[in-house]
């Protein structure tokens, strides 16, 4: 099936994303590549969760840790690492803003949890979390949660790139909003759309933060001038 297979290659992005930003955390001990590799982790471990679900059929459990982890968490997470980022002086706030977003995602699930009825849909279909939840508390999370980190990541991400003018860094908020309209998708009934937008927003994400981390190169002015430092002067002694 074409959906899990998508949704495995979603969670090989995610899962190298992650990796590559915990050997970053471990090699600097920034704060942003630890929210982060918490983020791609559970984004990686929601993808697994949708193959599943779409391969062999969904069940309570199955569907809290896809609602969870690829619903909630991860995108908190991501805009707490865009918080630290942005202000490195206030780590404590961003990880006390982390941790009751995670206290709200588990309270809210624990106070609803979904409807075995309501996840019982055939196979290679997604059930709909206002259903499964019955508007509950941990479907009524989703748009505060999910809103908040979101405007975060693409405010924050916008200014850095201006800032810097490393404008590469816009694919990060260019994935988050693509993987955002997964729930468009699903509302519209286009179920094979979901893994797809899923798999190429972290696939956007990813590669907006290779392009921020890549070294930045030289003016071809400053080449030119650094080139001209290494000829010698007329009428000055050449060294041997």
């Amino acid at each position: 099936m074409l959906g899990v297979v998508v949704s495995l290659l979603g969670a090989v992005v995610a899962a190298v994303f992650a990796t590559q930003l915990g050997r970053q955390y471990l090699a600097r001990r920034r704060h942003h590549a630890l929210a982060w590799t918490l983020s791609l982790g559970l984004y990686a471990l929601g993808m697994v969760v949708l193959a599943i679900g779409l391969g062999l059929g969904w069940t309570p459990v199955t569907f809290a840790v896809y609602w969870g982890a690829g619903a909630l968490l991860n995108v908190a997470l991501l805009g707490v690492g865009q918080l630290h980022l942005l202000d490195r002086e206030r780590a404590a706030l961003w990880w006390t803003l982390g941790g009751l977003a995670t206290v709200w995602t588990v309270a809210a699930l624990v106070e609803s949890p979904p409807d075995p009825a309501a996840v019982a849909v055939p196979v290679g279909d997604i059930p709909a979390g206002e259903e499964v939840f019955g508007g509950g508390l941990a479907w009524q999370v989703l748009t505060p949660i999910t809103m908040t980190a979101t405007l975060v990541v693409v405010l924050g991400s916008g200014w850095s790139s201006l800032r810097t003018r490393r404008f590469g860094l816009l694919l990060i908020p260019a994935g988050v909003l693509v993987s955002g309209s997964s729930s468009a998708f699903l509302r519209a009934d286009a179920v094979t759309l979901v893994p797809v937008v899923l798999a190429l927003g972290v696939l956007l994400i990813y590669l907006g933060f290779r392009a921020a981390t890549k070294a930045p190169r030289a003016s071809s002015r400053a080449a030119r001038q650094a080139a001209a430092s290494d000829q010698p002067r007329p009428g000055a002694p050449v060294r041997a």
